[in-house]
């Protein structure tokens, strides 16, 4: 690391740059799901009647098939709507469960980047501040400031 103020400057930008670019990427991500290929969408599974219906629910809050087994046929339209609606819940709430545990893994990797910008930012400023009152200290002796950076008379 170098004492120049303006590289120091630089660098504090830089980490900012950073710090915005994670933030739009996952912002991003959560925006994906209508480019993304189904087959990378989280997906999750609901069944009920003893696994004679089954739901199964994608990212993005969609119902992506119902199955009913044969053997459910004789029983009555509304125990049948019963059912599927068990299935297709149990699958939402999988899902959400899913969908959370991704968002929370997001922002802990997110924080861990950006508690590791934060002390490097603290250390670009502690360099900046110390050219800073390097130039000073300079200044006030009376030394030409410009002679140490190569412009010599």
């Amino acid at each position: 690391m170098t004492n120049d103020p303006f590289t120091a400057a630089a660098s504090l930008d830089e980490l900012l740059t950073r710090t915005q670019q994670a933030l739009s990427s996952m912002r991003s991500r959560a925006a994906e799901h209508t480019d993304v290929d189904p087959g990378q969408l989280l997906r999750a599974e609901g069944s009920a009647a003893d696994g004679c219906v089954r739901a199964v629910a994608v990212q993005g809050g969609r119902i992506e098939s119902v199955v009913v087994a044969p053997e459910l046929a004789e029983v009555g339209l509304e125990e049948l709507c019963g059912h599927v609606v068990v299935a297709v819940n149990a699958a939402l709430a999988d899902l959400d469960a899913q969908v959370s545990a991704s968002a929370r893994a997001d922002v802990d990797a997110l924080a861990a980047r950006l508690g590791g910008l934060q002390e490097q930012s603290m250390r670009q400023m502690e360099l900046f501040s110390r050219a800073m009152e390097d130039v000073m200290a300079r200044l006030n002796r009376g030394g030409d400031v410009g002679t140490r950076a190569g412009r010599s008379s």
